[in-house]
């Protein structure tokens, strides 16, 4: 079946047992042969290219038609999305149908960075790592605020689908920069600043019981010390994800089923 895309202006099952009274499976969800899930991936650039690659994964496992909303846009941050999601105003002008998107939306997989959710008191330097260079603050504190906003953004989709079941999927950033790291000494600082924010992530996926695939894992492997340039999941700039890589985080995701997350309660 064709993929449809639509793009802004320019076991998951254990997990919902163990937070919430019932699960819903992807039956609540419409399987008929002439069937349209709507598939909404909200991230920063290094969600570009997942969108078709999972959407072609779903057609394939479910059956159903998909239509893919891609709202992954370089730098897109947590603050960016959930001010556009709570005052009803666009943050970015690719932001604007993102709320009504969702509204509709059966899938919904979000990656989004933390560079607009900084606490003044516990303040993070993450952006050293993209420069090789040691960050003096990145402890799990400083990525509280983060925490908190994604959970947030969370709940406001809720609200939006309004108790509709709803199959959402959390992902944490790959590492791209292993060579440069151990070449400038940072190695072990930055991974440690990494693995703080994949656990923050993760911490604010499971406050809604939502699975989580840790990209840092799967692409820099159980020590995190693997290089995603050497396996080819890094475009030519080293750093932005490849086909292969999309494809590869479509396959894991489907991994991770389709059970669809309950709401709340």
């Amino acid at each position: 079946m064709p993929i449809r895309t639509v793009r802004g202006p320019i076991s998951a099952g254990i997990a919902c047992a163990l937070v919430f009274a019932g699960c819903t499976s992807k039956s609540d969800l419409p399987q008929s042969p002439d069937a349209v899930w709507d598939l909404v991936i909200i991230g920063d650039s290094s969600l570009w290219e997942l969108g078709q690659a999972f959407a072609s994964q779903i057609e394939q496992d479910i059956g159903v038609d998909v239509v893919l909303h891609d709202f992954a846009e370089s730098g897109l941050s947590a603050g960016e999305v959930l001010s556009t999601l709570q005052s009803g105003e666009p943050a970015r002008g690719e932001l604007v149908d993102l709320a009504a998107t969702l509204e509709d939306a059966e899938v919904v997989v979000m990656s989004v960075n933390p560079v607009d959710s900084i606490d003044p008191a516990s303040p993070n330097d993450l952006e050293q790592c993209f420069l090789a260079k040691t960050p003096h603050s990145c402890g799990p504190a400083s990525f509280a605020k983060w925490t908190a906003d994604l959970e947030a953004i969370w709940l406001q989709i809720f609200t939006l689908r309004n108790g509709r079941a709803t199959i959402l999927r959390a992902t944490d950033l790959y590492n791209p920069l292993v060579a440069p790291w151990r070449e400038r000494g940072v190695f072990e600082a930055c991974t440690e600043c990494w693995e703080n924010m994949s656990d923050a992530a993760h911490s604010a996926a499971q406050t809604y019981g939502i699975p989580f695939l840790s990209r840092l894992d799967a692409f820099n492997g159980p020590s995190h010390d693997e290089d995603p340039r050497e396996k080819g999941f890094t475009i030519a700039d080293g750093q932005h994800p490849s086909v292969l890589a999309a494809q590869f985080t479509a396959e894991l995701l489907s991994k991770l089923g389709y059970e669809p997350v309950p709401e709340p309660r």
